[in-house]
């Protein structure tokens, strides 16, 4: 489905684990690798001119085995640099209160060479932002200024979230992304120079509610916006002066910057990374992501150090270095899952990813931009952190893979494959088989139709097995012991299943931040696809007809009817092909533009033309509809034409029909 991944690519800024790119890429320049220090109060030293100090670490200290994992992670870093021509890298691990280790690989800046250095060059880091709205939530629940099970309402200002299934959106709702929120791609056309407060955007932004709160985990990124304004009127002070005075101060987070690049004093804008694109087999210079007002979000910049201190706060339970902002009972209850829907799969804790594996919790989250990857794994069980971000995205595996395995070398335990299973007595899960189609997507306009390539297939394989086929790849999972729907895959990823009345009607993806929806054949993309790829076909074999009885002399029959019919014909066949233009001049569009540039042009005058386009092929199928008694009636008509122009009618009024489901026409377009 060439055209349904090229309509995608414009939603890969609004998705949290984006999926792997394949570029191979070399980008020429030697490994430049700086190790970092631990730095004390009488070992900080003076910063060059420019350079973002970082903050003490008076309590930190380099545990025994911090030289064997580095070596460790060297290796695997250089492995993964030279294979996807990564440009640069930043990691930092913590374990048991102690900075364990903190790099930088490669050149944050090729033109000039800038190396990466773990406690000055500053990372992008997505989503990872959303993790300080959810702490400064809870931090004033403890205060009692937020319940979380009350309307959100109650503390807007200057923003009113739309009634909808006769319930309030409550914190709860938008701290597990369970408000019911379609996705929005305006979050993401919005440009850093934009005058528009938060508030103001949230206000003219509000995506429609298609889920009844607390049913389904549906990733928001304006729920995530929403909260951080619900702090900003609670506190009686902006978001940034509350994360500023409230958190990054207190935890002696110095390099951390919520400033967009553009607007970034000189200094600190010589510290953050360059962000790369794959350009014909070398690199090149990608656009920062823009978001506004929104950037509570997704729009933080931070370093490998700033973002070790950010963990080892966490798992000290809210405390770090004396310097404490909400109690361990707080903390623990911020980390505690507040749905009992999906237990054993991946679900949320209170804004954090709480997955498993092999045996172990991990809360974590992701983040992707334009040009950056940034993952944050804690182990509580162990005491472990692991932050990784990347200034590019050849590669998902160094931000997806390197903490687990960072996992396995500290637990001691390794990778073990699986044999396939083969296919035997798979009726068991038989109700788990089927089309699943994301949740985070669109609903309400015309940018529903881009999410025709979310989907995943399930093919049960035997008693206990299963096959996943999504982003290209298919993946073997196996039933977690006596657990009745959650799967666990040799990588240790684990994958559940939702029920309603008994019957399986939603998937749980991997990182517990999104849900997909089981599908019969009307909503499954493959069938708006297939009904096109009819059409187009149809009206191919109409032309083709025409032309043979053209040369024959006898092009339309004989009489009106068979006029009629034949010019509805030659009519619908020349509006399925002009359709089929505008979409290819859509898919040009963002394919030439990239996700970034198509967003900050949002809605795109080819979004207009497909729309409009849609109303025609709409026109079209009712007329051909009108004139098939005309046409059944057509003197000089065979039966084979006949039969080939019903089946061209019906065949068009489904895909009108599809087209209109899929908000190409009907509905408004951005």
């Amino acid at each position: 489905m060439p055209v349904a991944r090229a309509l995608l690519k414009v939603l890969v800024v609004c998705a949290l684990l984006a999926p792997p790119l394949a570029a191979q890429i070399s980008p020429g320049s030697a490994d430049t690798t700086q190790a970092v220090p631990v730095i004390d109060a009488a070992n900080s030293g003076t910063p060059p001119p420019g350079v973002i100090a970082a903050a003490p670490m008076a309590t930190a200290r380099v545990p025994d085995g911090s030289a064997r994992l580095d070596a460790y992670v060297d290796g695997i870093v250089a492995r993964l640099r030279r294979e996807y021509g990564l440009p640069a890298l930043t990691i930092s691990v913590v374990r048991n209160d102690a900075l364990l280790l903190a790099k930088g690989y490669g050149l944050a800046d090729l033109a000039s060479a800038r190396p990466v250095v773990a406690d000055i060059t500053l990372f992008r880091i997505g989503s990872v932002s959303k993790t300080f709205i959810w702490t400064a939530v809870t931090m004033l629940v403890e205060r009692g200024q937020i319940d979380l099970d009350a309307d959100v309402n109650s503390y807007l200002k200057s923003v009113r979230v739309a009634q909808a299934f006769g319930k309030p959106v409550t914190m709860r709702h938008l701290m597990h992304h369970r408000a019911g929120f379609e996705d929005s791609i305006r979050v993401f056309s919005v440009s850093d120079d934009d005058p528009r407060t938060l508030a103001e955007l949230l206000a003219q932004h509000q995506p429609a509610r298609v889920f009844a709160p607390g049913m389904r985990t549906s990733y928001s990124n304006w729920g995530a916006g929403l909260a951080a304004q619900v702090v900003a009127d609670v506190s009686g002070q902006a978001y940034d002066d509350f994360l500023q005075a409230e958190i990054l101060n207190p935890l002696g987070m110095r390099a951390t910057t919520f400033i967009a690049p553009a607007k970034m004093d000189e200094g600190t804008r010589a510290n953050l990374a360059t962000a790369y694109k794959n350009a014909n087999g070398a690199l090149g210079l990608q656009p920062y992501l823009q978001m506004g007002a929104y950037w509570p979000a997704g729009g933080v910049a931070s370093t490998a150090t700033d973002m070790a201190r950010w963990m080892r706060f966490h798992l000290n339970g809210g405390e770090l270095e004396g310097v404490r902002l909400m109690s361990a009972q707080a903390h623990a209850r911020m980390w505690t899952r507040a749905y009992n829907d999906r237990p054993g799969a991946p679900d949320l804790a209170h804004g954090f990813q709480d997955r498993s594996y092999h045996g172990l919790r991990l809360i974590c989250h992701g983040g992707a931009t334009s040009a950056f990857y940034t993952n944050m794994v804690m182990v509580p069980e162990l005491g472990l952190g692991i932050f990784v971000s990347q200034s590019s995205r050849q590669t998902w595996l160094s931000v997806n893979q390197l903490p687990t395995l960072i996992v396995d070398y500290i637990r001691g335990g390794s990778f073990s494959p699986e044999l396939a299973v083969d296919p035997a007595e798979p009726d068991a899960l038989t109700e788990m088989a089927g089309t699943y189609l994301q949740n985070a997507r669109v609903f309400s306009s015309f940018a529903a139709v881009f999410a025709l390539d979310s989907t995943a297939q399930i093919s049960p394989v035997s008693a206990d097995a299963l096959r996943v086929s999504l982003n290209g790849e298919t993946i073997q999972y196996r039933r977690v012991g006596a657990e009745r729907d959650v799967f666990e895959s040799a990588s240790g990823t684990r994958i559940g299943f939702l029920r309603e009345g008994g019957r399986v009607v939603a998937l749980v993806d991997t990182s517990g931040a999104f849900t997909m929806e089981k599908v019969g054949i009307l909503k499954n993309p493959e069938t708006a696809l297939v009904a096109l790829g009819a059409a187009v076909l149809l009206s191919l074999t109409t032309l083709l007809g025409f032309w043979w009885r053209l040369g024959r002399g006898t092009t339309y029959g004989h009489g009106t009817a068979a006029s009629m019919a034949a010019g509805a014909s030659l009519l619908a066949t020349l509006c399925v092909l002009g359709f089929v233009a505008a979409a290819g001049l859509l898919v040009m569009d963002i394919t030439s533009l990239g996700s970034v540039a198509f967003a900050a042009s949002y809605p795109r005058l080819s979004m207009f033309s497909t729309h409009y386009a849609g109303f025609v092929i709409a026109g079209a199928a009712m007329l051909l509809c009108l004139a098939l008694l005309p046409a059944w009636k057509a003197a000089g008509w065979g039966l084979w034409r006949r039969l080939h122009y019903t089946t061209f009618a019906l065949v068009l009024a489904l895909t009108a029909y599809l087209l209109w489901h899929w908000r190409v026409f009907g509905a408004p377009v951005y």
